[in-house]
C-alpha cells in the first residue's frame, strides 16, 4: 500500500512539475467541465461539486428533446447561472437528444420542428443569460445525419447575432461519425467540436480495457485533424473509469462507471496487481475475489498530464472534463497550473 501511495505522490509531483514548464506555452485554453444535472434539485449547491482552479466553463446538462413534437424539456436553472457567473464562469447549456435517435430523426427530418427546437433554445438563452450552449447528439443512424448537419447550421445562425457560443460533442472516433454526417461540415457551423476522448472500451466491449489510452487519444486526435481545424477543437478527458469483472475464464460479466477517487480507493485496498501501464499511460490494476477477477485502468495525475500535453502539441482549444465531482480534487491544481 505504501508503494501506492508513493506512485500517486510521485505522479502528481512530475505533472505539476511539467505545467510549471509548459504553462507559458498554452495561453488562452478553455478549461471547462460538463456538470450532470439529472433533476432539479441537483442545481442547487454546485460549489459543492464544482471546484473553480482554472476554470472557464461549466456545461450543465440541462435541455433534451422531449417528445416528437420538438418540445424541449428544461432543467434551467437561474440561481445556477448567478453563481456560476459570479464566479466567473460562462455557462455553455447542454442539449442532448437522450440517445433516440428515432425521436431525433422524427423532430430534425422536420423543417418546422428544427425551427421549433431553436427558437425555444434561443428563448432559453435569453431567459437564463446563458453564454453557450452544448449540442450533444448521440447514437444517430445515418437517416438522422444528414438532418442533424441542417440543424446544426439553423441553430449557428439563430445564436450568432446574438454572440451566443455553439459547441457540438463527437465522438473521438472520426472515421465512424464521419459516416452518419458531414464532420467539416458541422464544425464550420460551430465555435467549437468538443472530442468526447472516452469510452475506448465500453459497456458494449466483449473485453476488458481502458477508457482512453494515451495511443487511442492522440490517433483520434490526428484523424480529426484532417477534417477540423485544431484552434477548433476542444479534448473531452475522463474523470471516470470502469471497473471490469470477469468469471475464471476471463469473460467479462460486468462493467461499471466509477469516479478516479472511488475506484482508486477500491484497488488500492484490494489489488494484488498494481502498476503503471506504459502502454496506455494508466495505472493498471487487479485483483480476485470469489471466484471473479476485477480490473481496471486507472486514471490519474499522470495520466490526465499526458492527455493536456496533447491539447499543447496539437495546439487544440483547450479541454472538457466528464464530469464535475468525479475527479480527484487537486488534478485542478495541475489543470489550472497548465491553463492559466
Amino acid at each position: 500500500m505504501n508503494g501506492k501511495i508513493l506512485l500517486l505522490a510521485a505522479a502528481l509531483s512530475a505533472a505539476v512539475s511539467s505545467f510549471q514548464a509548459a504553462a507559458d506555452m498554452a495561453p488562452g485554453k478553455i478549461d471547462m467541465v460538463w456538470d450532470y444535472i439529472g433533476r432539479r434539485a441537483d442545481n442547487l449547491n454546485p460549489g459543492q461539486r464544482i471546484i473553480l482552479r482554472g476554470l472557464d466553463v461549466v456545461s450543465p446538462t440541462w435541455f433534451s428533446i422531449g417528445n416528437g413534437a420538438g418540445d424541449i424539456s428544461s432543467l434551467a436553472d437561474k440561481n445556477y447561472v448567478k453563481w456560476a457567473h459570479d464566479n466567473g464562469l460562462k455557462v455553455w447549456a447542454l442539449f442532448e437528444n437522450r440517445s433516440d435517435d428515432q425521436r431525433s430523426f422524427t423532430v430534425l427530418s422536420n423543417a418546422n420542428k428544427r425551427r421549433r427546437m431553436a427558437d425555444q433554445i434561443v428563448g432559453f438563452v435569453q431567459e437564463y443569460g446563458l453564454d453557450g450552449i452544448n449540442v450533444d447528439f448521440e447514437s444517430m443512424s445515418r437517416n438522422t445525419g444528414s438532418f442533424f448537419e441542417k440543424f446544426v447550421a439553423e441553430l449557428y445562425s439563430s445564436l450568432k447575432p446574438l454572440g451566443v457560443t455553439l459547441s457540438v460533442d463527437i465522438p473521438l472516433s472520426i472515421n465512424y461519425i464521419r459516416t452518419i454526417y458531414d464532420v467539416s461540415l458541422v464544425a464550420e457551423n460551430c465555435d467549437y467540436a468538443v472530442m468526447m476522448a472516452y469510452d475506448q472500451y465500453n459497456i458494449g466491449s466483449p473485453a476488458a480495457g481502458p477508457t482512453a489510452s494515451i495511443d487511442w487519444v492522440k490517433q483520434g486526435i490526428e484523424d480529426t485533424l484532417h477534417y477540423i481545424p485544431s484552434g477548433k477543437v476542444i479534448l473531452g478527458i475522463p474523470f471516470y473509469t470502469r471497473i471490469w469483472t470477469e468469471n475464471s475464464d476471463g469473460v467479462v460479466l460486468t462493467s461499471r462507471m466509477e469516479g478516479m477517487q472511488t475506484a482508486w480507493e477500491l484497488f488500492r485496498q484490494n489489488a494484488d496487481i498494481w502498476e503503471r501501464d506504459s502502454a496506455t499511460g494508466q495505472i493498471y490494476a487487479e485483483y480476485e475475489k470469489d471466484l471473479k477477477r476485477y480490473r481496471v485502468w486507472l486514471e490519474d495525475e499522470h495520466s490526465v498530464s499526458l492527455k493536456l500535453d496533447a491539447i499543447n502539441d496539437y495546439n487544440l482549444a483547450g479541454m472538457s472534463g466528464w464530469r464535475a465531482g468525479w475527479e480527484w480534487p487537486h488534478i485542478w491544481d495541475m489543470i489550472a497550473v497548465y491553463f492559466k
